[in-house]
């Protein structure tokens, strides 16, 4: 047998027509902000394409960050070095799927002239199809 609920009970719960709609939208922007949640929490890419990287320890992601402190050296006549990934994102280049080119935006751990451990941000792209690295930007330290 179901349940039904007047319209009297639900006001003397509620206290009036105001606190039902204000129950509703809490009820419905807490739904909103679970989904939310678990999407995100299921490693799907970005709303522009970005898709988190799992693994900073990843070799190839650890070969992109060093190219990258490697190449800002050569340019700004620095000596960082390279020590880590901490965290980054990449996305498909927007060419040919068959070329496999990805962009790499990621945050990485330097030490500088004075052994302090700084963090920089990086967007490099990686073009398999060329061989090679090129450096968009070098930032830091954050």
């Amino acid at each position: 047998m179901p349940i039904s609920f007047s319209h009297n009970f639900a006001t003397h719960i509620m206290g009036s027509s105001y606190h039902i709609l204000l129950f509703t939208i809490f009820i419905f922007l807490s739904i909103s902000f679970l989904f939310d949640i678990s999407f995100a929490s299921r490693g799907k890419t970005l709303d522009d394409g970005w898709t988190p990287i799992k693994d900073p320890r990843d070799p190839k992601v650890v070969s992109v960050g060093n190219f990258a402190v490697t190449t800002h050296n050569s340019q700004t006549k620095s000596s960082l070095v390279f020590y880590s990934v901490v965290h980054g994102e990449s996305k498909s280049d927007g060419e040919s799927k068959s070329d496999g080119g990805t962009n790499y935006n990621l945050t990485i751990a330097a030490k500088d002239g004075d052994d302090t451990l700084r963090n920089y941000v990086t967007l490099v792209i990686d073009r398999p199809y060329q061989n090679s690295f090129v450096l968009v930007s070098f930032k830091g330290p954050i």
